[in-house]
């Protein structure tokens, strides 16, 4: 009958006991001077091989025992509660958002001493475009904007939920938050807590900030070609959003020239929508002196077109008036499934504007008095102009917060008029009887 008991063989590495003493694999044949049977070294072999197996079985067992019996301090968790930091207006008018949250410090089954608790809301500035890659200095740049120091000495803390209020006024000249093909800004709120054994609680939630500014009247814009006397009036949009669209009203006037018998007539019409990107990336004061010393940075530009389409025909032409002209109107926006960002105007480097491209193709031709037949000259122009556009985050039913707070004490009107005190003369009861 074939033997069902299989030997294992014996570890390389030095196992762990279960006292948390290094184990140590013993040969008992080199051990023993007395030889000993074949049978005899066999089972020893065997023996000493399950013993280490059983050695190192039983230091994971009390290392994984020895750290689920030892629970964390404390969690820390910040719940936000005002609405979205939304800044209304452009960031020299705009009188910023309010950010109100609560801070909650779960403590374990047993009191803690805290050492220090605070919280900081921070923005990051990233650049895709370092001066050395791998720097995390010449990568990004953290700046505090703001820090509540909840605990600043040791103070014991109780077991349950602690609450920690607090509140920021964040400013509206601030960026929105951006993510480019250069670079990037983003804000956080980063919470930390030291108690006095060492250990460290910490917490960071991503917070989005974004700008939007009120649409106004249309803006007309004229531009002039010369040495011809074409001019082009265009109606736009005060300010666009990303995943909508916008109309767009053109006139072109003055494609008549009387006394030459020419005019122009327009082939094609082409729109494009560019995102233009420029970061300055600075080096730490490590690798300063690849650029030329501190102060000084790489100044990158990037354009990517978001949206484009074309035309060649749907517009009207009018030849029969003094200068004729020429109507045109499209649809133009940035696609919702197109990454984009809004405009970015930061003092640390990173901008992010918007422009739209109108082209229009004219061709000359030559068309004599009272007479039908049309012969192009061979002459063409290229018509090519560009408009800023502001590009924000949708308002919707959002207001300023300073349209929405109640009123100040210095604010409150006059209280209404009091009542007046109406003098009634009553008779007494014997003058009534006496009547």
């Amino acid at each position: 009958m074939p033997s069902l008991i299989r030997s294992f063989p014996v570890p390389h590495y030095v196992p762990y006991s279960h006292n948390g003493m290094p184990g140590t694999i013993v040969d008992l044949d080199s051990t023993n001077t007395k030889p000993r049977s074949t049978r005899t070294s066999r089972s020893s072999n065997r023996d000493s091989a399950d013993y280490s197996i059983r050695s190192y079985k039983s230091s994971k067992s009390s290392k994984s025992s020895q750290e689920s019996i030892t629970p964390l301090a404390g969690s820390l968790h910040v719940q936000i509660e005002s609405p979205p930091i939304v800044c209304y207006g452009p960031a020299s008018e705009s009188s910023g958002a309010l950010l109100s949250g609560m801070l909650w410090l779960t403590v374990a089954p047993w009191e803690i001493d805290l050492e220090s608790l605070k919280l900081t809301f921070q923005s990051t500035v990233t650049t895709k475009k370092p001066v050395v890659f791998g720097c995390p200095d010449c990568t990004s740049k953290t700046t505090d904007l703001n820090t509540w120091d909840f605990v600043t000495g040791t103070h014991p803390v109780s077991h349950g939920l602690h609450s920690y209020p607090f509140s920021y006024l964040v400013p509206g000249n601030l960026p929105a938050t951006t993510d480019s093909q250069l670079g990037s800004i983003k804000y956080h709120l980063s919470a930390r807590g030291v108690t006095n054994h060492g250990e460290i609680l910490q917490f960071a939630q991503e917070i989005k900030v974004a700008r939007s500014i009120l649409e106004g009247n249309d803006r007309n814009s004229l531009r002039i070609f010369p040495p011809t006397n074409l001019s082009a009036t265009l109606t736009l949009p005060s300010v666009i959003h990303r995943g909508g669209n916008f109309p767009v009203e053109m006139r072109l006037e003055g494609v008549v020239t009387r006394t030459n018998f020419t005019r122009w007539k327009l082939r094609k019409a082409t729109w494009r929508i560019e995102e233009k990107s420029k970061i300055i990336s600075p080096a730490c004061k490590i690798h300063a002196h690849k650029i030329g010393g501190e102060g000084k940075g790489v100044k990158y530009e990037d354009i990517k077109v978001l949206a484009t389409e074309e035309y060649k025909t749907g517009w009207k032409s009018d030849f029969d008036t003094s200068d004729g002209k020429v109507e045109f109107g499209f649809t133009a926006g940035i696609p919702a499934y197109i990454t984009s960002t809004d405009d970015v105007d930061n003092t640390t480097g990173l901008t992010v504007s918007h422009n739209l491209v109108v082209e229009l193709i004219v061709a000359e031709e030559y068309c004599p008095k009272n007479s039908k037949l049309v012969t192009p000259t061979g002459s063409a122009r290229v018509l090519r102009m560009q408009f800023n556009m502001n590009t924000t985050a949708r308002a919707g039913m959002g207001i300023s917060w300073e349209d929405e707070c109640p009123p100040r004490y210095d604010d409150v009107p006059q209280s209404p008029p009091t009542y007046q005190t109406l003098v009634c003369e009553s008779q007494s009861v014997e003058d009534l009887h006496s009547i």
